[in-house]
This record gives C-alpha cells, sequence and structure tokens, in this order.
C-alpha cells in the first residue's frame, strides 16, 4: 500500500533504488537486470517497487537523464565555458561529449539496439520528448548568444542542436559503420561539424 513509508522513507528508498540500480544496470544492462535483483538490494518487497517506478525501464530512464544531466554540467565547465569559443574549442566540445557516451557504463548501452527499443516500447512518448527537449533547453541560450557574438553560423538555433544530437545517434550506430571506420568517421564528421558551424 502507498501508506506503508512515510516520506523521509519514500525519498531514502527512491535515492537507494537510484543508486543500486545505475550499478546494476551499468554491470548487466537493462536486460538482465530484474526488478527482484533492484529490491534485494534496497531491501523492500517487489510490489513496493511500483510505489516509486512504473517499471525498471522508468528507472533505468531516469539515471539515464541524471547521466546526461551531470555530462552537460561537465562540457559546460570543461569545456564551453573555458576559453573563447573557437572551432577548435567547438570540436574540443563535440570530442568530449562522443568520449564520455564511450565511457559510461550506462549510456554506452544504447550502443544495443535492443536497449534502446526495450525504451522505445515502455516508455511514454512525453517523456522522450521531454528528454529531447532537455538538450534545446540546455544549448539554444548558448547559440543564441554565439550568433549575436558573430561566432556562430545564422542557421536556426533547433537546427544546430539537431545537427548535434545527430551526431551522437550516429555514435550509437558504431557496428553498422564498422569498428575499423568509426573512429576515423567520427573525427572527419566532428572536423565538418566544427569549420561548418564556427565563423573564422
Amino acid at each position: 500500500m502507498a501508506g506503508k513509508f512515510n516520506q523521509q522513507e519514500k525519498e531514502y528508498i527512491r535515492s537507494k533504488l537510484l543508486q543500486h540500480g545505475r550499478q546494476l544496470f551499468g554491470d548487466h544492462g537493462l536486460k538482465k537486470t530484474t526488478i527482484s535483483d533492484l529490491t534485494k538490494k534496497v531491501n523492500i518487497a517487489q510490489g513496493s517497487f511500483y510505489l516509486f517506478y512504473d517499471s525498471k525501464e522508468a528507472l533505468y530512464f531516469e539515471i539515464l537523464e541524471q547521466e546526461e544531466s551531470y555530462i552537460r554540467e561537465e562540457l559546460l565547465n570543461k569545456v564551453l565555458l573555458k576559453e573563447k569559443l573557437t572551432k577548435e574549442t567547438f570540436r574540443d566540445f563535440l570530442q568530449q561529449a562522443l568520449q564520455f557516451l564511450d565511457e559510461s557504463p550506462i549510456l554506452r548501452q544504447l550502443f544495443d539496439k535492443s536497449t534502446m527499443n526495450q525504451l522505445l516500447r515502455k516508455l511514454p512518448q512525453e517523456k522522450l520528448d521531454s528528454n529531447n527537449q532537455g538538450d534545446i533547453d540546455f544549448l539554444v541560450p548558448y547559440i543564441e548568444k554565439w550568433q549575436a557574438d558573430g561566432i556562430m553560423k545564422q542557421l536556426p538555433p533547433d537546427i544546430i542542436v539537431s545537427m548535434i544530437r545527430s551526431l551522437i545517434i550516429l555514435s550509437l550506430q558504431k557496428e553498422m559503420i564498422g569498428e575499423s571506420n568509426y573512429k576515423s568517421t567520427m573525427d572527419q564528421l566532428v572536423q565538418f561539424i566544427s569549420e561548418g558551424l564556427i565563423n573564422d
């Protein structure tokens, strides 16, 4: 029953589900991690899990969003605000984003087509749309400032965000691109985008 935990207990359990979920999903993946695995770690009944999340995919997606938020802040502080934006610093920003993606156990699982399909099947469309909007809300103010300063080309900001997102999505297709060509291909695309968007 929903009333079996007080507010403090609910907050504690939710934080533990996020903590252990990150570990379990990172170690075993979305498909192989069960709700039983998660609830045993937190010491609650399986049925109690649904007081917090509609599905394990919903928990995974919240962890995914936390990871994305952390990466955005890291990219902002380490790259975008570190020095004046140039073709080189924007290239570094894109390459760092791809590196974060490759090194994160949670985000790296998105390379697996079955994980992505499972999320698309199980999650409400509005949740996915909200996640996409987060990228726009994060980047557009910076894009508009760079355009006002004459640093970035005058393309619609949402198109620029879409170009960056397309690069990220393409990076998830390593198998289709081919391991031998993947790094060189991504390096060239990063270079072309940087050259095309940033003014001399």
